[in-house]
């Protein structure tokens, strides 16, 4: 081992020392910095992956729509499954209906759709009952939907439709469309789980008076992300359509939740800042404290470099080590984070802040490689560089200097 290894690191850790203060708090400040750096990309990373998910999820990987609905859906679906783009292409319609079970309602999102439909999303996500039990007389909810109508699989729901309440505006009496819930999804997602009900496309369109009309047609493509080159193609030659790829849908959600975490990285790094500062003006204190030493080891033929290893390494592995423990405490926290959150809310917050502003039950996480290597990166460099600033110093005095200030 090379001597001011050997040197950096008794002085560092001194022997016979089991707490020594300034290893341990410059180690322990860089380490709170990057694991607050991490933590917080590591779950804003995981909110605008849930949200890309749910999209591509809810709306398809394309959505084809117009300003009217589309007339004779038959015809278009066939031109757009023979693209080579295309993996599948479903029709749908929704909109708003008044959900009603005994005393409790509630507003829902009704889709229709085909039951048919083998890769529809909502598949994976029930947790009770069958997806293919649905049929014109049964309905899917979801989880938060169901609760506020205080119903479970095969109870029965009453739906009232605008269609129906603009014939009970023209002096008709319409019955309710009555029923029976057959399977419960629970996505994670709030938007959805409060608000959706599917039914059948056909039963979709006796409620709501379309005839063969459909809202939309929901395309999944062999590869998502050319999703806007797919889109393009599509469109030529078909301009009363709107072809909008899932990159567009809630565009501006999207790009929030990014410059969020753009904005987040930045005020989160000021914390490694600062302890990088703490470090270099404590080695630079240290540099004083060791004149009389610096002078000696001048003395006895050190070179310039050697000195500036000497102190710099200090710098590097006080990051390096601060760095180590800024992943572990990113794992502790992130492994315990539902439990934090709970605390958080119950001692500051309003109900479940995450649900409120994000729309998800749970706190979501994407580790991104990238997010870690940019911050061990950074953190290693500033903190080698706050002790090369003392070291270089050290490195420029004289030997007479040195010992004369000692």
């Amino acid at each position: 081992m090379p001597w001011f290894l050997h040197l950096a690191l008794r002085q560092l850790f001194p022997p016979g020392k089991r707490f020594p203060a300034f290893a341990t708090v410059s180690i322990l400040g860089v380490g709170l910095g990057v694991a607050a750096l991490l933590v917080v990309q590591t779950v804003m990373n995981g909110f605008g992956e849930e949200h890309r998910l749910r999209i591509r999820e809810s709306f398809g990987d394309c959505v084809v729509v117009a300003r009217t609905p589309i007339e004779h859906p038959q015809d278009l679906l066939k031109a757009l499954r023979a693209d080579p783009g295309v993996a599948s292409a479903t029709p749908f319609s929704e909109g708003p209906a008044l959900a009603r079970q005994g005393d409790f309602s509630n507003v829902a999102y009704v889709r229709g759709l085909d039951p048919a439909d083998a890769g529809h999303p909502a598949r994976k996500y029930v947790f009770a009952g069958g997806f293919d039990e649905l049929d014109d007389g049964r309905v899917i909810l979801g989880f938060g939907l169901a609760r506020a109508l205080r119903v479970q699989v095969g109870d029965k729901i009453e739906v009232w439709s605008p269609a129906m309440a603009e014939r009970a505006e023209k002096g008709k009496a319409p019955l309710p469309a009555v029923f029976e819930v057959c399977a419960l999804v629970r996505t994670g997602f709030t938007e959805v789980d409060d608000r959706a009900a599917f039914i059948p496309l056909r039963r979709f369109n006796q409620l709501w008076s379309m005839g063969d009309r459909v809202h939309g047609l929901t395309l999944r493509l062999k590869d998502p992300a050319q999703a806007y080159e797919v889109a393009a193609r599509l469109n030529v030659g078909r301009p009363t359509l709107q072809f909008v790829p899932w990159q567009e849908i809630k565009k501006n959600f999207l790009e929030a939740i990014r410059f969020e975490k753009t904005m987040l990285f930045f005020l989160m790094f000021i914390i490694t800042l600062v302890a990088s500062f703490s470090i270099g003006s404590t080695l630079f204190s240290a540099v004083i404290r060791r004149s009389r030493e610096v002078g000696v080891l001048v003395a006895l033929g050190a070179r310039r470099l050697d000195l500036v290893a000497l102190f710099g390494l200090q710098g590097l592995l006080i990051g390096a080590l601060g760095t180590s423990l800024g992943f572990l405490l990113t794992w502790l926290i992130l492994a315990f984070r539902e439990q934090i959150l709970g605390t958080i809310n119950s001692l500051f917050g309003n109900g479940d802040m995450v649900a409120n502003v994000y729309q998800f039950s749970k706190v979501p996480l994407h580790y991104d490689p990238t997010d870690f290597v940019v911050a061990a990166g950074f953190t290693l460099l500033v903190t080698t560089i706050a002790g090369l600033v003392p070291a270089l110093w050290a490195a420029g005095r004289k030997p007479s200097e040195a010992m004369r200030d000692a």
